[in-house]
């Protein structure tokens, strides 16, 4: 590859309002603008907050309004980019996006489709390769049908801490954060359910969606108004994850777990359900504990035999954050998917 030669990509992405892979590809794009080996350009979902959001940080970016496959328009803003621009990866998010490609290679560009969940493989039949946040995922992948030499497994990364703790873990108001948007398979209401177990304890909820009334009835049925507060989505995780003692991941369904790894960048211990990704991650009084998935005497248990032992604590905290520097931080991520494009990218090759 030529010295200082930037790898073109076109990053595109539909996408919900909130969501664990809309904050990642979030993440994602902004590191790929500072990464002097990469020019990007994006091709997104209008949405006010996260285009205001990228806008500040990225040059090229665009929006369409109403973006899937019955909107003409839609196909022939990304076909005539792609002519623009010439992009040698084409990183598509999830099924919309990659679905909505061009059949046929305009440029000779490779098309990347990336997966953050057990979706339809046939939403991605336009794309060469894939790439997959889990282990599992890839596996998943392989099994449908695909060459496991054109899919690579690539985690999420979390930004370390931007700020130190500004209450102390020892604090008598010990704060439980949980994270996530409030659909059922992420199993908010259980621990709302702890709560009364859990006197100790404050807990705030960051995130929003459909479930929102049902958790304020929770609350108000088990009188945990004072105790239990409700936050909506926000953009500044930092700014809850430093102030809080404990990490809870409660979820019933979860392939990966961001908020796991943000838990070990922040130096907060965690405790998640033994399913999936954070049920995989997680070694057992070792970088967090582990309860039985909906098992709400379970979770209690665990959050007190990890509040009463300050030594199992800060060995859980060291450990964490060992493993995320070593595997989920953003240079070495970043250098994953950067070394993994220059592989599949014939423009790049020699």
């Amino acid at each position: 590859m030529v010295e200082n030669f930037k790898i073109k990509v076109l990053n595109i992405i539909s996408g919900a309002k909130f969501g664990g892979a809309e904050l990642f590809f979030e993440r994602l794009a902004v590191s790929f603008e500072k990464n002097k080996l990469i020019h990007q350009n994006i091709i997104m979902r209008k949405n006010k907050e996260r285009f205001n959001s990228l806008n500040e940080r990225i040059d090229q970016i665009e929006q369409i309004s109403y973006f899937n496959n019955l909107n003409p328009y839609c196909s022939l803003k990304i076909e005539r980019k792609i002519r623009d621009f010439k992009p040698h990866v084409i990183l598509s998010w999830m099924n919309r996006a990659s679905n909505i490609l061009p059949l046929k290679k305009i440029n000779g560009e490779v098309k990347v489709g990336r997966l953050g969940g057990y979706y339809k493989i046939k939403n991605y039949s336009k794309c060469d390769f894939l790439i997959t946040n889990t282990q599992d995922l890839k596996e998943y992948v392989i099994s449908q049908g695909w060459d496991k030499n054109n899919v690579e497994f690539i985690p999420n990364f979390v930004p370390e801490s931007i700020k130190p703790k500004l209450v102390s873990r020892n604090n008598k108001a010990k704060i439980i954060l949980c994270m996530g948007r409030f659909h059922k398979n992420k199993a908010i209401d259980i621990l709302i359910k702890a709560m009364p177990f859990l006197s100790k304890f404050n807990l705030f909820i960051v995130g929003d969606g459909v479930l929102k009334s049902e958790y304020e009835l929770l609350i108000k049925k088990f009188n945990l108004q004072s105790r239990v507060k409700i936050f909506g989505w926000s953009y500044n995780i930092s700014d809850y994850l430093n102030i809080s003692s404990i990490l809870v991941c409660p979820s019933r369904h979860e392939p990966f777990g961001n908020i796991v790894v943000d838990g070990w960048a922040h130096k907060i211990p965690v405790v998640v359900s033994n399913i999936g990704g954070p049920g995989r991650m997680v070694k057992h009084k070792s970088n967090g504990l582990k309860f039985e998935k909906d098992n709400i005497f379970d979770l209690v248990k665990k959050i007190k035999d990890l509040d009463s032992n300050e030594i199992l604590k800060k060995k859980i905290i060291r450990n964490g954050f060992n493993i995320f520097k070593k595997k989920y931080s953003e240079e070495v991520i970043v250098s994953k998917y950067l070394n993994f494009f220059k592989r599949i990218s014939k423009t790049c090759a020699g």
